[in-house]
Order: structure tokens, then sequence, then C-alpha cells
């Protein structure tokens, strides 16, 4: 299996304090509607345990379609500023990709800076930074959405 080390790194100007911004990553509901992959996906939680040391289980993929299952590992949460997490995804096929992913957080402009980087390998011929970058792209474009809508 080749693996293709890879960074994604994106930095996103959010209206919202970093305290809004934090609570979305840190409650599952909100995950649940900002992480939404979109029409003709499904996307639940086998598990759900946002603390330093534990572990969260999500499953997503197309209806009726192959899914694929991620497991994040909490390594540093420092409220309204940092977290951190070592991160895997799995198809049927096996492993496809593992690494961590860090967001940052931090008051700018009335609002919050947010800076995500995901560093990996990229397993298989089926996975990609590009492929995650798109992913990353379109969950951030919903966080902004989703804190929109909940502060309007």
């Amino acid at each position: 299996m080749h693996a293709q080390e890879g960074l994604v790194d994106i930095t996103r100007q959010l209206a919202h304090p970093t305290s809004a911004v934090y609570a979305a990553w840190s409650q599952q509901e909100a995950q649940l509607a900002w992480g939404d992959p979109g029409d003709g996906w499904q996307l639940a939680f086998d598990d759900f345990r946002f603390a330093v040391g534990e572990v969260d289980v999500c499953r997503f993929g197309p209806v009726d379609g192959p899914q694929y299952l991620n497991r994040n590992r909490y390594l540093v949460l420092d409220p309204e500023r940092q977290i951190v997490y070592a991160t895997s995804l799995q198809t049927d096929q096996g492993l496809s990709f593992c690494g961590t992913v860090e967001v940052d957080l931090e008051p700018h402009q009335g609002g919050t800076r947010l800076r995500l980087r995901e560093r990996g390998y990229y397993l298989g011929d089926g996975d990609s930074a590009e492929a995650h970058r798109e992913g990353w792209e379109s969950m951030l474009s919903a966080l902004g959405e989703y804190l929109d809508a909940r502060a309007g």
C-alpha cells in the first residue's frame, strides 16, 4: 500500500466569538448539523466523547453506499483556544488515512480566526490531501452557516 504524506492548512475568519466556535466542535448535536456531508449522504456517531484521552467514532457515506469510519482521540482541549486530536479514516478496503488535526481559535476583528491543520498519511490510491481539503472547506463553510443561523 502506498502512503503519501500530506498537509491541509486552512484559515477562516468567522463572525462569531471563540466560545461559540469551540462549542460547535464540542457538542454532538452541533457536529451532526455542520458536519453533515450533504444530500444523499448520512452521518451518525457511534460514540461521542469530547474529552482529553477519549475517542469519538462516527460513520458517514452515501446512503446505500460505502461507509467511512472515522475515529478521533482527543489529545489537547484548551477551551476557546485549541483542539488537537489523532484521527483515522477507514473504508471497507482498510485504513485510508491516519494523522492529526489541530484547530486553533483566536479572537480577531470581533470574531474568530480559525486555523485548521490536518497532517498525516493518505494511504492507497483512493485518498489524498486535496480530497480532504475539499471536505474540510465544505465543512468549515457549513460551520459558518450553522453559527450564523444560531446567532440570527
